[in-house]
């Protein structure tokens, strides 16, 4: 694929016009906003569950309808999963998308995330290592609710959640919930390191698998402070600025653990601290961590609504051809999400790196504090300063919202309908109840929470993908800073603001079986919009006084992860103020654009988002269906970040053959018994050490690492 090359903002166009204009407002500001006729049918567009496998370089977006800003200028990337009807969507490959914006218009450009595991999948479900039908059948993938899994080789790591930008070391990351986050070139979106080796990772099930599961932090946090010394008796250690998790929740085969983990940027070295209840000294063990957040003197987690399901998801891996057994065994082992949000706070004064730190299985216990408030939910923010050790949270709480289970054809929906075929596979991600914003501060020196709870009818049902802390988090001006751009100091208080996306209320996208999960909660349905629903939007919270502003889509519209963008002209217009670009997808009408495929790209003016989009943009190659999360890079930065840091240091990269040593696997795989059961004789293990030979075909596992994964990872 070949590379692009990133536009910088030109001075001879731009600062002429920024010199000669006050405006405080963005070049889009006057556009109006347009009239968007509606989809086919209210509810989920079948286009939802469709994306093309094809992958474009630098391809043109059209102008469909409006105007292009010209202020509008850099990069947006967006990650979720390539998601096909039929398929787990959250377990899909991962796709990566780069929309660019320059004066002369703008450009998409895709590519999936390919991992080793990714390489290893293609040859082994071509039978590469197959001895016969039954080895074929052992070791080939399935598709299950988390990754596609091999009960002989373990899950497929597929980064397809949220790009991320690593400061320190000039590295952009996609993460996941189920494996390492990967660092890919932002130019040709090529994924060529994971963070960390395997070795520095604690597997959350204890099996000698090749590709071990590992649970993570899909949103990881990041002090926009610059580097500091730990001390200035030891300049060169710094003090932790990058943090996400290692951990995995309780099930019968174990006892579950928490980690929060750092990642030196001058070390490139992965350091762990076990997390115990500062009330009760017990362990922590969360359900699942998918987002956390750092300020200048705490890391807070939340324990999400995302539980995992072990025993649905061996049903899922070990009798794929059973969807009767499947479903007997998530109905006898589901359990609902936690009804209030669970904050843990750990102090930033007790991370402290040392050899044991090193030492992911058995790391140092630190003290974390508990807070519950809100109801479920999944994404939150921070703003970055705690003045008197108070934390302020900014929380989207979906108290029935679960991610641990996907549409099935042919079941009862919460209306009487029932699942169609291109339903199948999407996440059950619209919660059975009103959602709400929560403002919570937390005074970490008198260990008390306060909050206060935002609702309102047309933005709040169904707040699923946060969909941009940037401007409360240090994310943005982190990114305009590392591109030399100048800013306009703080976000005023009042303006200070979060951007969302709710899939509204949606009752074809509710089984039966969830609404009886949450009825607890949830109480009659004769409180529920059933029958007329709630239409998605995207809309803006303001932190300090609740005020909600936004756009409700037209019937048959769905939308995904926007992505704030500032204006081109700062500083003349001020950083907080610029654009809201959206992916939005509805079915094929007579009523879209001829070069619409359904799958669009809607521009909003921020300051306005009630009029509507002021531009829409698309293209026959743009098809593009259910995404995740996003970044902004301003239009150098792709240039900048190559993995490269600073001065003479040398660029981090773990060695792929190293990681995946087939002598270490091949050991780690016949010793495993012995490892369960010291005591007992190894001679009667030998029936074990046969059979894994047999199934595994370890020469013939060898050569598909030697020749057809090691290859695409070459040493830096």
């Amino acid at each position: 694929m070949p590379d692009t090359v990133a536009t910088p903002l030109h001075p001879e166009r731009v600062l002429p016009e920024v010199q000669q204009s006050a405006r405080p407002e963005p070049d889009g500001h006057a556009l109006p906003g347009l009239a968007v006729p509606p989809g086919l049918r209210p509810g989920m567009p079948r286009k939802a569950m469709t994306t093309s496998p094809v992958e474009y370089a630098n391809a043109p977006l059209q102008v469909l309808a409006g105007t292009l800003p010209q202020d509008l200028q850099g990069h947006i990337y967006v990650a979720g999963p390539s998601v096909h009807s039929g398929s787990p969507a959250l377990a899909s490959d991962g796709l990566v998308l780069r929309l660019t914006f320059r004066e002369e218009g703008a450009t998409f450009t895709s590519a999936t995330m390919r991992t080793p595991s990714y390489y290893a999948r293609q040859e082994v479900d071509a039978g590469a290592t197959a001895r016969g039908p039954v080895t074929r059948l052992l070791n080939r993938f399935r598709e299950t609710t988390l990754a596609d899994v091999s009960i002989t080789l373990g899950p497929q790591e597929t980064p397809n959640t949220a790009p991320f930008l690593v400061e320190g070391e000039r590295m952009l990351l996609v993460t996941t919930d189920a494996g390492r986050p990967w660092a890919i070139h932002p130019k040709t979106l090529k994924a060529y390191t994971p963070l960390g080796y395997l070795r520095e990772w604690k597997r959350a099930l204890p099996t000698p698998w090749a590709f071990p599961l590992l649970q993570s932090t899909a949103h990881p946090a990041f002090d926009p402070e610059p580097a500091q010394a730990l001390s200035t008796e030891e300049p060169q250690r710094q003090r932790p600025r990058l943090f996400f998790t290692n951990h995995a929740p309780k099930w019968p085969l174990g006892s579950g653990f928490t980690q929060l983990v750092s990642w030196d940027t001058r070390e490139n070295r992965l350091h762990h601290w076990a997390l115990r209840d500062a009330s009760t000294g017990e362990p922590v063990v969360a359900s699942s961590l998918h987002q956390i957040a750092s300020t200048r003197d705490f890391v807070v987690l939340l324990d999400s609504n995302f539980p995992i399901n072990f025993w649905q998801i061996a049903a899922q891996a070990a009798v794929p051809w059973a969807p009767r057994v499947q479903r007997a065994v998530e109905w006898l082992t589901a359990k609902p999400s936690a009804p209030q949000a669970v904050f843990w706070v750990i102090r930033r004064a007790d991370l402290t790196p040392s050899p044991g730190t090193l030492d992911a299985d058995k790391p140092p216990f630190i003290p974390a504090y508990r807070f519950t408030s809100g109801g479920g939910g999944l994404h939150f923010a921070a703003l970055y300063e705690n003045p008197d050790d108070v934390i302020t949270l900014v929380a989207g709480h979906s108290p029935t919202e679960d991610l641990s289970h996907t549409l099935e054809a042919g079941e009862k929906l919460i209306n009487g309908n029932h699942v169609q075929d291109w339903q199948e596979g999407m996440p059950t991600a619209v919660p059975v109840t009103r959602s709400a914003l929560g403002v919570h501060r937390i005074d970490m020196k008198r260990l008390r929470i306060e909050s206060r709870l935002h609702s309102h009818d047309d933005f709040t049902w169904g707040l699923t993908v946060f969909s941009n802390a940037g401007l409360v988090n240090g994310e943005l001006e982190t990114h305009l800073r590392l591109a030399g751009n100048a800013m306009n100091g703080s976000v005023p208080l009042s303006e200070l603001a979060v951007y969302f996306n709710s899939d509204g209320f949606t009752a074809d996208m509710i089984p039966e079986r969830i609404y009886q999960l949450y009825k607890p909660v949830v109480g009659s349905k004769d409180g529920l919009p059933i029958r007329d629903g709630r239409a998605a939007s995207f809309f803006k919270f303001f932190v300090h006084s609740g005020r909600f502003e936004g756009y409700v889509l037209p019937t048959g519209w769905f939308g995904f992860a926007p992505q704030f963008v500032p204006s081109a002209r700062m500083p003349a217009v001020p950083h907080w103020k610029g654009y809201l670009v959206a992916l939005v997808v509805a079915d094929p009408t007579p009523d879209l654009p001829a070069a619409s495929t359904g799958s669009e790209v809607w521009i909003f003016d921020s300051e306005n988002l009630e009029k509507g989009p002021i531009c829409r943009l698309g293209s026959p190659q743009f098809d593009v269906g259910m995404t995740l999360h996003t970044t902004f890079l301003p239009a150098v930065l792709p240039d900048i970040l190559d993995g490269l840091p600073p001065g003479n240091e040398a660029p981090y990269c773990v060695d792929v053959e190293k990681d995946l040593d087939m002598d270490a696997i091949e050991q780690a795989y016949l010793e495993w018994p012995q490892t369960l059961l010291p005591r007992v004789p190894p001679v009667l293990f030998a029936p074990w050490r046969l059979g894994v030979k047999w199934a595994l075909n370890f020469p013939k596992l060898r050569q598909v690492l030697s020749e057809d994964v090691y290859p695409h990872f070459p040493r830096r």
